[in-house]
């Protein structure tokens, strides 16, 4: 390789001979376990940068191979991630990370934005062993059984010219970078009195953090509060903010404020520009800022830095009839497309809209529910699932309520966002708009049990305003956890548009429409004598849906209904009933007490799991291969029906 030139400019570049002096460059295809091991023998020190890395794997580095200090530069900030690997690990693997972070001879550095480089140096006398590859420093990686990358690597003299670019260019990444365990390492240096394990157990499930979640809340309860209150949303409001008395307190309170650009105001007090919370709001979770106030009777909308009112008196009659018959018109959409039942489709569809114009007042639905039966069903209003195949409308349907409650284009957030850590931060905000998620898919979203089971019965607060949970999805498959937990709603049609469609569906969404500002301020005004701890958390939202066409001298809808959808009608049901009655893909017979339906052999294990899915809780069952044993089959009657009569002997003549 002797005269290849390098680089003449350029970061980065290097003059001269680019291997001299080095040893011959070597290639390795990782395909098999201990090919990546090996190269990694007979070093003592690594600094290293990798996408992803296996906290826990570290310690070998320590503890089987001798290495004497490891620094390491992740490529994302997966903190929360790796938090929650080693809760798995246990405290005694933590516990032995930390304290070789407590040494200064582990280092693990988190960046602040994306690093996609897979580069290791490996330290030993004289020689340092340069590592570009595919490879993460990953169990996975190491194990090489379901994946295959590739390495080269160069042994270089200690002190080399190239050495010194690439460790230049290694430092490089190191900029922006945190270190990881970080707060760990201040909590044990602060409360050295308190047993280790039990303030690393706390750090591992996020205890440590409560206090500085409620110092967020509070800060920002207080804003909301400034926001409510204001006389004249016109007038550009401030909030003044007390710092504690406490230098480490203060300096706590300070860092947190810092992405509102506070400015002081006294010796001990801070003025936080109320826009700059909005748009702060709006920009890091991607939700807007929603304030309800039953003292001041309002609901105001923050966005783009400014408030507006969303709860307003009602107009004349004939506008709320306009508004009411655009409503009519958009829910009517289902007309051109393809439905086995237009009506119930319909009435789906609203029985969603309403939910969504509900939202607002959800964490005030839990309030009265938990004032009324306190630790006896601490489970809060159930989360909006809309079901339906691609095609069906659900993405525009979330897009046109969301554009009900706004008054301008919002798109809901993506299945990515669907995750416990956004959703608390979300909920830190105070926000009452909904967490309005499109496109979930339950069987691959990490922490959705999680999610479902502690958003309303651990995590909620009654000083807190917690937003309500939208999720749309194309899976029908919901766990028995989830089923008592989401109140599901099918959208039992396809749409394949044509031009005069879109057209259609252009104008209803270009039309203003203030449906939603009457419906909240009549909602508003019965907050404070109509009871709202109703097992249908829409009883109060269809009363006042009801008393606006009353208002308006419109007739209700055929497809509006003053009882759940649920009950009138129920797509599991619907699908039960075809498949034993048309379809004939099951044989129900009785067996003693109980009932057995087996299901025909070119039934999918998959399609029985979805129809064990769609039997209520009311229904005590197990599942054996492919047959359901219905244990009380007179539940199981009650709820699928009488069969569909046979036709008689004339109307089969008739027929022929």
């Amino acid at each position: 390789m002797n005269g290849l030139p390098g680089p003449s400019q350029g970061q980065g570049g290097y003059q001269g001979d680019l291997f001299a002096g080095i040893s011959p460059l070597k290639t390795r295809v990782i395909g098999r376990r201990g090919d990546f091991e090996d190269l990694f023998d007979g070093f003592n020190r690594m600094q290293a940068v990798s996408y992803v890395v296996s906290p826990d794997l570290l310690l070998g580095f320590f503890e089987n191979r001798g290495y004497t200090d490891v620094e390491i530069v992740v490529g994302e900030n997966l903190t929360v991630a790796y938090k929650n690997e080693l809760e798995q690990k246990g405290a005694d693997v933590t516990g032995r990370l930390a304290d070789l972070v407590e040494k200064g001879v582990l280092r693990i550095f988190v960046p602040s934005r994306t690093i996609h480089t897979k580069l290791y140096f490996l330290h030993r006398t004289e020689i340092v062993r340069v590592i570009q590859t595919s490879a993460n420093l990953t169990a996975t990686a190491q194990d090489a059984r379901r994946q295959v990358n590739y390495a080269w690597y160069l042994d270089i003299p200690t002190g080399h010219p190239f050495l010194e670019q690439l460790l230049q260019d290694y430092k490089s990444h190191l900029q922006g970078c945190s270190l990881f365990m970080a707060d760990l390492l201040e909590l044990l240096k602060k409360t050295p009195d308190m047993e280790r394990r039990g303030l690393i157990e706390a750090w591992l499930k996020g205890a440590v953090s409560e206090e500085q979640d409620m110092e967020i809340k509070g800060i920002f309860h207080d804003i909301s509060i400034s926001l409510a209150s204001t006389p004249d949303i016109r007038v550009e409001p401030v909030t003044v903010l007390k710092l504690p008395d406490s230098p480490l307190a203060r300096k706590q309170r300070e860092r947190l404020l810092s992405p509102l650009n506070p400015v002081s105001a006294g010796p001990d007090r801070v003025q936080v520009n109320n826009s700059a919370f909005i748009r702060y709001v709006y920009e890091t979770h991607h939700v807007p800022m929603l304030i309800l106030s039953r003292e001041h009777h309002k609901l105001r909308l923050g966005l783009d830095g400014g408030l507006t009112e969303v709860a307003e008196a009602l107009p004349e009659p004939a506008a709320v009839d306009t508004a009411l018959r655009q409503l009519e018109a958009y829910l009517n959409t289902v007309d051109s497309g393809e439905s086995s039942d237009p009506i119930s489709t319909k009435a789906s569809m609203l029985e969603a809209m309403l939910y969504i114009f509900f939202t607002p007042f959800a964490h005030e639905y839990m309030k009265a529910k938990h004032a009324r039966y306190g630790t006896i069903d601490t489970r809060g209003p159930r989360f909006l699932y809309i079901y339906g195949p691609s095609q069906n409308g659900k993405s525009t349907f979330l897009r046109f309520a969301l554009k009900l409650i706004t008054g301008r284009a919002i798109e809901p957030l993506s299945r990515k966002d669907f995750t416990k850590t956004r959703i608390l931060n979300a909920s830190v905000t105070g926000t009452a708009f909904p967490l309005v998620f499109d496109d979930v898919d339950p069987s691959r979203t990490g922490g959705l049990e999680e999610v479902f089971k502690s958003y309303w019965e651990r995590w909620w607060s009654e000083q807190n305003v917690s937003p309500q949970l939208v999720i749309a999805s194309n899976s029908s498959r919901l766990k028995e956890w989830a089923k008592s937990r989401v109140k599901r709603i099918d959208f039992d049609v396809h749409f394949a548009p044509g031009e005069a469609a879109k057209e259609r569906l252009a104008r209803l969404f270009n039309q203003d429409n203030a449906v939603f500002k009457w419906f909240s301020h009549l909602y508003l005004g019965r907050l404070d004598y109509d009871e709202l701890a109703s097992d249908d958390e829409l009883r109060l939202a269809r009363a006042i849906f009801r008393e606006l066409y009353t208002y308006a001298g419109r007739a209700l809808p055929e497809f509006f209904s003053m009882e759940p959808i649920e009950k009138r009608y129920d797509p599991g049901r619907r699908d039960w009933r075809d498949l034993l009655y048309v379809l004939n893909k099951a044989d129900a017979k009785e067996e003693g007490t109980r009932k057995l339906v087996k299901f025909s052999g070119d039934m999918q294990h998959w399609e029985i799991n979805d129809f064990q899915g769609y039997l209520p809780q009311t229904i005590k069952y197990q599942r054996k291969g492919n047959t359901i044993i219905i244990d009380n089959p007179k539940e199981f009657d009650k709820w699928l029906g009488q069969p569909p009569q046979s036709p008689g002997l004339f109307s089969r003549l008739f027929r022929k």
